[in-house]
């Protein structure tokens, strides 16, 4: 059987707003009560929450890619200087050793903070006095600390003890002292005495502040082409964060000038020491010379023995400076072979030449020094500690590879010379013996002069470096500025979703509990769950199991009966074929009975023989809301007491409507509708009355129906809203198929208000506002125009 469509328009097809304010608009009260209290919420926030300024700050970073260098004479003078990149600088400003220097010269680890009421505010510029520990690394975390300030601002006062300014004395929290705060701006009033204020401050790790500072530290660069790097930092008091991230600056420029000069110095202790050695030889061979021109004789050599001399000498030369190489690749050979490598400090590689091995010394360097600084302060299984020992060993192996290369690359090119400088040695041949010595002894000083000479030069140029003022490789572009106006809490945006999440929290409430119930609600679910039609619609009222349609008013309850009873004739093709018309329902007290007595009622108005049988015979309830009093009925029609005339009565409310009770009760009721006697009583009435409307029992506790229903034209099923299961209605098909009950009409009853205001009636399928009230809002103006 197809299902019907509804008489409404299509749900699909309607307005999207006008299906929310249907669904949602009677339980406005409800939502107003969510958006008050979100909205006293929210102003509750606005004045109690701290607001947060934002401080920024830029700076530029010599970044060689980008085209920031040195001039020349900051070249001349920076020897050692290194080429920045930016992407890399971002991270060395937000890294745990310039924070943490931060954290600890700020005292951010111990912050003051001021009560008014219920209102706690930082007392960064407040306080007239700040706290410092002599040892913040052994704080022992505390909350709320209460201290008063003497009038004169010279005594700290804890419970019962006094701290004097700039005193170190033992307490409680460790070695503390309280000194005068630089930053102090008085804003009290002149009536106010300073220990009348209510002060605290609280003690935290410093690695809780250290997080603390990254989490609200922001470090950008202004655009892939520039190397300006933008730092901004989020703090209630805008003093304070501009302090944080100009001392985030000087940490980072004096991390890199102390970098600086710790290679300069050990640049300084390499040259001084190579050359006392050369000197040494050098002084040797002068005396070697000095000796063989003595014994000798020989003054001067000959014009061949000067460009010989000349030509070995260029080789020699270059000779040397490869062993020079050499010692400075053995120096750093002997710095990675030896066990107490990671603590000591790296050879200089100023005579290396090639880039890759001096960025791996350093990336070695910067490893070592981190896993030095994060060994003091954590254990020996921190993973951080371990991945900083992996990249050690990593970085190792690599620089080992490379020196090995080098070596191999540098003992190559020596063999190529050494060619050259056969070549020319074979030309000695030529020479005389003593002058052949005496060229031999010459070129070793030559060669030993130019070392000597070249080892001097570049230690007055370290130590001119070092003299010098080293600078940074980072300038300030714009000091620390902070707007006027809070970055949060956001006035606006907090006061729309005050307004926006109230009404989708509603909605879902409203919806999650329709979602979470298991009872019929909404007309559109019984459609959705059977294919059967749903002729008519019930509201709920005060009017329950009573007989509304015998009142001469008019009235919406009347109409919806009798808007159920033309259904009802229209729903058979051809119209007006029903006789014998079954009602029940899936389980006890969804109003079957009180549609039975008024549809029946309802017809019977329309001068039309109606039979009323109450074939409930394990509960019935007609005779009650008839005010009939119980007698002989169905059950001893039954048994055979008596006849069906007998059984047959008039009704006081309507004298075409009759009536057949369930008569006395028996335990084998359902037994008796099946000894043949029932379809005998049907044809008799059915030729006695118009239409015969049958009250059953409902079909999951009582199997009656499926025993009647074959015999009768039509089943009206009645479904009542909050009542009936939604698993019995998803199987009602299945169920009236397996016993050939084909011809099945739906009836949603008791239909409840929802909520308040004209679409309250939004549960039923049709047009979603409460119909009740239109139809006496019609009433009346037709009463006025009448009148």
């Amino acid at each position: 059987m197809k299902k019907s469509q509804p008489i409404a328009t299509d749900a699909s097809n309607e307005n999207f707003f006008q299906q929310l304010a249907i669904k949602y608009f009677p339980y406005w009260p409800f939502f107003l009560i969510l958006v008050v209290l979100s909205l006293a919420l929210a102003f509750a926030y606005l004045n109690y929450a701290a607001p947060a300024y934002e401080s920024t700050m830029s700076i530029l970073v010599k970044d060689e890619k980008k085209g920031q260098e040195d001039s020349k004479m900051e070249e001349l003078l920076n020897i050692f200087g290194e080429k920045k990149i930016v992407e890399n600088e971002l991270e060395v400003l937000r890294s745990n050793d310039v924070i943490n220097h931060v954290v600890t010269s700020m005292r951010l680890y111990a912050p003051i903070f001021r009560e008014k009421g219920w209102i706690t505010r930082s007392a960064y510029t407040a306080s007239p006095v700040v706290l410092e520990l002599q040892d913040p690394k052994s704080i022992i975390e505390t909350d709320k600390i209460y201290f008063t300030i003497s009038a004169d601002t010279n005594n700290v006062r804890i419970g019962n003890n006094i701290f004097p300014l700039d005193k170190w004395l033992k307490s409680e929290w460790g070695v503390i002292r309280f000194i005068r705060n630089l930053n102090y701006k008085p804003v009290i009033a002149e009536s106010q005495k300073p220990e009348d204020l209510k002060y605290f401050f609280t003690l935290s790790k410093i690695s809780s502040q250290v997080n603390a500072v990254d989490a609200g530290l922001k470090t950008t660069p202004t655009s892939k082409q520039s190397s300006v790097i933008n730092l901004k930092f989020r703090d209630e008091v805008p003093a304070r964060g501009e302090a944080v991230i100009m001392n985030i600056v000087n940490a980072y420029n004096m991390n890199a000038v102390r970098k600086k000069s710790e290679n300069a110095l050990n640049t300084q202790k390499f040259i001084e020491g190579r050359l006392k050695n050369v000197k040494y030889e050098l002084d040797s061979i002068e005396s070697s010379i000095q000796k063989y021109r003595n014994r000798t004789g020989i003054v001067d050599i000959s014009e061949q023995s000067k460009l010989y001399l000349q030509s070995i000498s260029e080789s020699d030369a270059q000779k040397s400076k490869m062993k020079t190489q050499l010692a400075a690749i053995d120096e750093v050979q002997k710095y990675l072979e030896s066990k107490n490598s990671s603590g000591s400090v790296v050879p200089s590689t100023f005579n290396i030449t090639d880039p890759t091995l001096t960025q791996l010394i350093d990336k070695l360097q910067k490893s070592q020094s981190e896993y030095a600084r994060l060994q003091k302060t954590t254990g020996e299984n921190n993973p951080m500690l371990s991945a900083i020992q992996n990249e050690i060993v990593k970085t190792r192996s690599e620089v080992q590879e490379t020196i090995k290369s080098q070596r191999n690359n540098i003992q190559a090119s020596m063999a190529s010379v050494n060619e050259v400088s056969n070549t020319y040695s074979s030309m000695a041949n030529s020479i005389p013996q003593k002058e052949r010595e005496l060229v031999e002894v010459s070129r070793q000083r030559n060669i030993k002069a130019d070392i000597y000479a070249f080892l001097l030069q570049k230690s007055e140029e370290a130590a001119s470096y070092s003299a010098s003022s080293i600078q940074p490789d980072s300038y300030m572009v714009d000091s620390p500025t902070t707007p006027l106006d809070p970055v949060s809490p956001k006035k606006y945006l907090i006061l729309f979703f005050s307004l926006i999440a109230p009404l989708a929290l509603g909605a879902a409430v409203i919806s999650l509990k329709s979602a979470l119930n298991n009872k019929i609600l909404y007309r559109t679910e019984i459609e959705s769950l059977t294919s059967f039609p749903v002729i008519g619609e019930i509201i709920q009222g005060k009017f329950e199991n009573s007989i509304v349609t015998a009142s001469k008013e008019r009235s919406f309850i009347v109409e919806q009966f009798r808007h159920l009873r033309s259904s009802l004739i229209n729903v058979t093709k051809p119209a007006g074929i029903i006789k014998q018309l079954a009602i029940t329902s899936s389980i006890e007290g969804e109003g079957k009975s009180f549609i039975a007595v008024n549809l029946a009622n309802s017809i019977a108005r329309t001068n039309k023989k109606v039979i009323l049988l109450e074939m409930d015979l394990h509960q019935p309830s007609i005779c009650e809301m008839l005010g009939i009093e119980r007698g002989v009925g169905i059950t001893d029609y039954l048994l055979g007491k008596v006849s069906a005339e007998e059984i047959l009565l008039q009704t006081q409310i309507n004298p075409d409507l009759y009536f057949v009770s369930a008569g006395n009760l028996d335990e084998q009721a359902s037994e008796l509708l099946l000894n043949g006697k029932l379809e005998i009583l049907l044809n008799y009435l059915n030729t006695e009355a118009d239409m015969l409307i049958i009250d059953m029992p409902p079909v999951n506790p009582i199997s009656d129906l499926y025993v009647v229903a074959p015999l009768c034209d039509y089943t009206l099923y009645i479904v009542r809203h909050g009542k009936a299961p939604k698993n019995v209605i998803k199987l009602l098909n299945e169920n009236m198929e397996s016993h050939n009950i084909k011809k099945v009409a739906l009836v949603f009853n008791g239909i409840k208000r929802r909520g308040t205001g004209k679409y309250s009636y939004g549960y039923g399928y049709g047009y979603g506002y409460d119909h009740k009230s239109s139809y006496d809002s019609y009433g009346k103006n037709r009463k006025k125009k009448v009148g």
